[in-house]
């Protein structure tokens, strides 16, 4: 009896000991995803810290959508305004063809204010709406097909514009200025993704690892939105600085026609949030 007891002492010893050891080891796992970014002391932590990047994510990719259907539109404006000139000129199927461009880019700008307006409320704070962000993307894509085309266009009608700027009357000179307006407000937005995209990747990246050497440490995250948005980052980072100077060298010429000082400290850029507010209707 006495041997018996004496076994489940030694028994209860071991698991004291064994209960002592995981506990240690427990805590100083704890004490280590709270060192790390988009860790925490718990799940819930943890959770909200890496919500909080995304966020952040998802506001820098609505600035940087913004600035570039800001000038899409401006192209698809100028654009226009090029075919309408030149259909004044033509004569049989080239005006008919002018026209079925014309009807094309005005269905395009009527999407792209409503979608500017939606962006320009999202800039804001919060998600980067997924509609909103598939319109972006088939808008651009859109773009893309026939950039050569549009951009030989739009700079030719701007250069003659700026050429010829005394000979515009007020109205077309304050529609050239509110575009103006329009991407000058547009490349500050693409200033601000960019220095938001700096500020937030090193914690982006430092979360990614985190998940990928412990997919526990935070239960229910998200790690695909989080590897889209590192990506994401990237791209604001390496595309942002060249598209918003090259997106404010194009507003200076349009201000030149509209008679605008952008440098003026009394101007003060005002993101659209409503389509009204897109100066697309000469």
């Amino acid at each position: 009896m006495r041997h018996f007891s004496q076994r489940i002492f030694q028994c209860l010893v071991v698991a004291a000991l064994l209960f002592m050891v995981a506990a240690d080891a427990q805590a100083q796992l704890g004490g280590l995803k709270k060192k790390l970014p988009g860790g925490g002391g718990s799940s819930s932590g943890g959770n909200a810290d890496l919500e909080s990047i995304l966020n952040t994510i998802d506001g820098a990719r609505v600035k940087f959508a913004y600035a570039r259907i800001s000038l899409s539109i401006a192209d698809d404006v100028i654009r226009r305004q090029a075919l309408s000139n030149s259909a004044k000129k033509s004569t049989g199927g080239q005006i008919e063809k002018d026209k079925k461009e014309i009807e094309a880019l005005d269905k395009s700008i009527a999407e792209k204010r409503k979608l500017l307006a939606e962006l320009g409320r999202q800039s804001g704070g919060g998600k980067y709406d997924e509609n909103t962000e598939k319109q972006v993307t088939f808008q651009l894509k859109a773009d893309e097909e026939q950039r050569a085309e549009k951009k030989a266009m739009v700079d030719q009608e701007v250069k003659d514009k700026e050429a010829n700027e005394k000979g515009l009357g007020q109205q077309d000179r304050d529609n050239y200025g509110k575009l103006a307006k329009l991407l000058f407000t547009a490349a500050k937005q693409e200033q601000a993704a960019v220095e938001t995209a700096k500020e937030v990747q090193p914690r982006a990246q430092s979360a990614a690892s985190n998940l990928s050497s412990d997919p526990t440490a935070m239960a229910g995250s998200q790690p695909k939105r989080l590897n889209s948005g590192i990506k994401n980052l990237n791209e604001i980072v390496t595309e942002g600085p060249k598209h918003a100077a090259a997106m404010a060298d194009v507003a200076k010429h349009l201000a030149k026609i509209g008679g605008v000082d952008l440098t003026n400290a009394k101007f003060q850029a005002v993101v659209v949030t409503d389509e009204k507010e897109v100066p697309t209707n000469w």
